[in-house]
């Protein structure tokens, strides 16, 4: 076992190291977008080769830990900005290890993947049932990432370590497991996802109300997990579906209720308790339904809506 261990441990130091290069040897192109609110920037980044990456870089949340907060005012330096009579404002320099940048790398990268990240404006699109039919479901069957990442999780051909829980069975079971957003430790700003072992349901769309004994299974079998391990209680937990999602195998997203998380909101996120409730009314509820999301300007399922509309 201590081999196994030792072996796991130098092929992800392998990793980091060639990580490291890359980025090392990296050149900016483009800043694809920033968000002020959630403190992100997104840039596109490229090698002597030709070959491009980007780099998803967020500020990580204060942590509410005691130990944190002491050595937090222990460290602090303040420079004043203004003050005036018992109010003063100043910026604040910290211990670099409170004040790290939680980052994604992605490379190589295609043109799909640039656009995703591209900051650009959005429209409001209203999906019917026979657009569903005729539009999207092409796009996905064209256009939809691969699910290679998705597989190896698993099977546990990756990532084992952010293993949250499994429920092995085939039919209604799920991996729970940390997102790659989230560092896995600050409480603050935890992000798991519950993804399905079955294949073959795409997002939302494709549930019926015979998939209610899986979706209970998810909702109470993860939330027990979350409260045992990282001590939330349900009613702190916001566990919801994207829709359109990222990637088109059914998971769902468990997020701390303090997080402001991206596309945690109306118009991007349907609650996992309001998808069973519909079911449980209608059977059938959305394959019925018209359903309402955005999309980027550009982004190639907004051109195919626009053509199917005429515009």
């Amino acid at each position: 076992m201590k081999r196994v261990a030792e072996n796991q441990l130098t092929e992800q130091e392998r990793t980091e190291e060639t990580s490291q290069e890359w980025l090392k040897n990296a050149k900016f192109q483009e800043v694809l977008g920033a968000d002020s609110s959630h403190k992100s920037l997104f840039l596109l980044l490229s090698q002597s080769d030709g070959s491009q990456g980007i780099l998803l870089a967020n500020k990580s949340p204060f942590s509410e830990d005691k130990t944190d907060i002491e050595k937090l005012l222990e460290t602090a330096k303040l420079h004043e900005i203004s003050r005036n009579d018992i109010f003063g404002s100043y910026n604040i320099e910290v211990d670099g290890q409170l004040n790290l940048l939680k980052s994604q790398l992605i490379y190589p990268v295609n043109e799909r993947l640039i656009a995703k990240y591209r900051q650009e404006e959005k429209f409001v699109i209203r999906e019917t049932p026979e657009l569903y039919e005729t539009v999207t479901k092409p796009y996905i069957e064209k256009f939809q990432l691969n699910l290679n990442w998705v597989y190896n999780c698993l099977e546990k051909r990756s990532e084992v370590d952010k293993i949250v829980f499994e429920d092995p069975d085939k039919n209604n079971g799920f991996l729970l497991m940390q997102d790659i957003k989230w560092d896995g430790k600050t409480i603050e700003n935890l992000y798991v996802l519950a993804i399905i072992h079955r294949h073959g349901l795409k997002s939302v769309r494709d549930l019926t109300g015979d998939d209610l004994p899986m979706l209970h299974n998810i909702r109470d079998k993860s939330l027990k997990a979350i409260e045992e391990k990282y001590g939330l209680k349900n009613d702190q937990v916001k566990c919801y579906f994207h829709y359109q999602p990222s990637f088109y195998h059914l998971h769902v997203h468990f997020i701390n209720l303090k997080y402001d998380a991206p596309a945690s909101t109306t118009m991007s996120a349907i609650l996992l308790d309001d998808v069973i409730n519909n079911l449980e009314l209608n059977s059938n509820h959305y394959k019925q339904s018209t359903l309402t999301f955005t999309r980027k300007n550009g982004d190639k399922l907004m051109e195919m809506f626009r053509e199917a509309n005429g515009k």
